[in-house]
């Protein structure tokens, strides 16, 4: 497989085709990628773009991150063809590609590397190239570019660099505030539609802390889009919306031995049941206590790289965890945490986990109470909240669970201690009582 240019001698821009030679059919399947360069700044003897700085080198640069997304495609639908026993044609290849990349426009059109959403698609590729980023990580930055195509849907503009100030992150939030209410009114959901984007559209109004988690992800492509696509001063740039403690659950031991010893009614519960058990005995995000493996162990520890965070996390493999983990052989359900939660609900609801928990909610200046059974606020995060808030309940150092955890911020380890207003009263009694 390699890359070529159709007028390899001509001055101006050409098409760069990718070509690659069927063994089997002894033909040669050529595809026009749509990406067009001028000669000069092609390296034929690498048959791929010259790495160039300055202003040129932004276009070139994405065109290079398009080449490789070619090259990934080829690579990947000839390993399924080959694992599904298909015979790769030229005619097979052809719709393969057509429907990948001839159905979006938006991945053949020339790129205009002001405009944010054009590099947040570079962001998203050339993080992704690196195979070091996950699912979930792919589909924030996804989410940021769907959200701002729907304000410059709105604005009837397309934002770029030179746009940002704080005065447009005011807009911007306000914009995301008032979205749900905007999706209902049939002249903007018209135009919406017309980009032909799969995304999911919000139906209610998002709260301070994903607002804020929102923004910081923008911060986070601005900080790599730095250099090589705009000069913005972004010390200057200040989130807007501020974020709160919230009102986040984790179980007590008391409930912890509930779940233990519930008796349950179908098999597929009793296995999310254990799966989390899982999560609150070594205190792992559900994406990594989900897919432990026995090549994880060395010595009595559990040595995970989180998906997340890419920082290792140590478990102990502890009685509770290690029979837990035997008793599936190390071969743990699979489940997607959106169909998981539901589940531990239900397991918790039996389980007569129903203590009445209270929740404060902020939206702008409004602030929201609502009243809830506890097991209905149980998710598959409340078993790493679970396992930290005890683990300090019960003395155990700092620096032990950021270890165990993966969190190398104490700040981010206050966030997830839940003291239950138990433990205070037990440990006020201890002393003062």
């Amino acid at each position: 497989m390699y890359f070529y240019l159709k007028e390899p001698n001509g001055k101006d821009k050409t098409l760069i085709i990718i070509q690659y030679y069927l063994k089997k059919d002894k033909k040669i399947f050529k595809y026009s990628t749509g990406q067009k360069i001028e000669p000069g700044n092609w390296n034929f003897e690498s048959r791929f773009p010259k790495n160039k700085r300055g202003g040129g080198g932004k276009e070139i640069k994405h065109i290079s991150l398009m080449l490789s997304r070619y090259n990934d495609f080829l690579e990947s639908t000839l390993n399924d063809l080959e694992r599904n026993n298909i015979d790769a044609t030229k005619d097979t290849l052809k719709n393969y590609f057509d429907s990948e990349f001839k159905a979006d426009k938006s991945k053949t059109i020339q790129f205009d590397s002001k405009v944010i959403t054009n590099v947040i698609d570079a962001f998203i590729l050339s993080k992704s190239k690196s195979k070091g980023k996950s699912k979930d990580w792919e589909n924030k930055y996804k989410n940021l570019r769907n959200k701002m195509l729907l304000f410059d849907t709105y604005k009837n503009h397309k934002t770029v660099f030179n746009d940002l100030s704080n005065d447009w992150l005011d807009e911007y939030s306000g914009f995301l505030r008032e979205l749900p209410e905007l999706l209902k009114k049939q002249s903007y959901l018209k135009k919406v539609k017309e980009l032909d984007v799969e995304m999911k559209l919000p139906k209610v109004v998002y709260n301070d802390n994903t607002l804020n988690r929102h923004i910081i992800y923008l911060f986070t492509f601005l900080n790599w889009s730095k250099d090589s696509y705009h000069d913005l001063n972004l010390d200057k740039l200040k989130n807007p919306v501020k974020d709160f403690v919230s009102d986040d659950i984790h179980l007590t031991s008391e409930e912890v031995k509930l779940l233990e010893t519930v008796e349950l009614p179908r098999e597929s519960l009793k296995r999310v049941r254990d799966l989390f058990l899982i999560g609150v005995y070594s205190g792992q995000r559900f994406s990594d206590y989900s897919v432990f493996e026995k090549a994880d162990v060395q010595g009595d520890m559990i040595i995970k790289r989180a998906e997340k965070t890419e920082k290792d996390s140590f478990v102990p493999l502890h009685t509770k965890l290690k029979k837990l983990l035997e008793q599936y052989e190390w071969k743990l359900p699979k489940i997607s945490s959106q169909k998981f939660n539901p589940h531990i609900v239900e397991v918790c609801r039996i389980a007569g986990i129903l203590t009445e928990v209270k929740t404060t909610n902020y939206i702008g200046n409004k602030k929201e109470v609502k009243y809830f059974e506890k097991c209905d606020m149980v998710s598959s995060h409340t078993a790493r909240r679970t396992f930290i808030t005890l683990s300090a309940e019960n003395n155990m150092p700092d620096h032990i669970i950021m270890k165990i955890v993966g969190i190398s911020d104490p700040k981010t380890l206050i966030k997830y201690k839940k003291t239950s207003q138990q433990s205070v009263s037990d440990f006020a009694n201890k002393i003062w009582g």
